[in-house]
């Protein structure tokens, strides 16, 4: 009988690990079924960008904040300011419309799940120390992976960080990112010459992931 209970407590405790894959599963749909359905693509939004002259840092960071329900190509976005203006401004327009998008999403799940009744006070404290211990670091480098980046934002918002705290950790993630794409924006002579860029931007958060959750289970 108490091995029954154990487990059921065990099985109850998991559940709120869930909730990040049922995000990205949201998520991925969406991206899913834009692409299929050709609404949103590549070209559509390299013209849409080009054609909107003096507002396009306007246009720019509107298309960086809903990135948060619709499937943007970010980067790209953010390789696009750079492209149109320059280096320092481009980085301050993608810092914008990408810490507006995760404050967004931030703001959306803390008002929903402010009680947080889907979980018991057990639940909340291992999601909670999970965040700690990992959700922090993951938070950071999703900034540069899509997807993952909209996802953590959202679920930090289920956790007990603070808003203040959730703002400078995004930064700690935005901030390199926006530089990154806007300078690599800023050098290229033509769309062909980002690929490279994007590559690594997706690949470089995955490798300093992989080390650092290495070097933490260790200690």
């Amino acid at each position: 009988m108490g091995e029954t209970e154990n487990m059921k407590r065990d099985r109850k405790a998991l559940n709120w690990r869930h909730i990040p894959v049922i995000l990205a599963s949201i998520f991925l749909f969406l991206f899913i079924i834009f692409e299929v359905s050709g609404l949103i693509t590549l070209e559509k939004i390299r013209y849409f960008v080009m054609g909107s002259g003096a507002s396009a840092a306007a246009v720019i960071i509107f298309l960086l904040v809903i990135d948060l329900i619709l499937p943007m190509p970010s980067t790209v976005l953010m390789t696009f300011s750079g492209a149109f203006y320059g280096f320092y401004l481009g980085t301050l327009i993608n810092i914008t419309g990408s810490l507006l998008a995760s404050m967004a999403g931030f703001a959306i799940t803390r008002k929903l799940g402010k009680a947080r009744l889907f979980l018991d006070k057990t639940d909340e404290r291992a999601m909670d120390e999970w965040f700690v211990k990992w959700g922090e670091g993951i938070l950071i480098l999703s900034k540069m992976v899509p997807i993952v980046s909209e996802t953590m934002a959202c679920f930090a918002g289920l956790t007990g960080i603070s808003g203040r705290k959730f703002i400078v950790l995004s930064l700690l993630g935005i901030v390199p990112v926006s530089a990154y794409y806007a300078y690599f924006g800023s050098i290229s002579q033509n769309f062909s010459e980002w690929l490279l860029p994007l590559f690594f931007g997706v690949a470089i958060p995955v490798i300093i992931w992989s080390i650092l959750k290495k070097s933490k289970e260790k200690t």
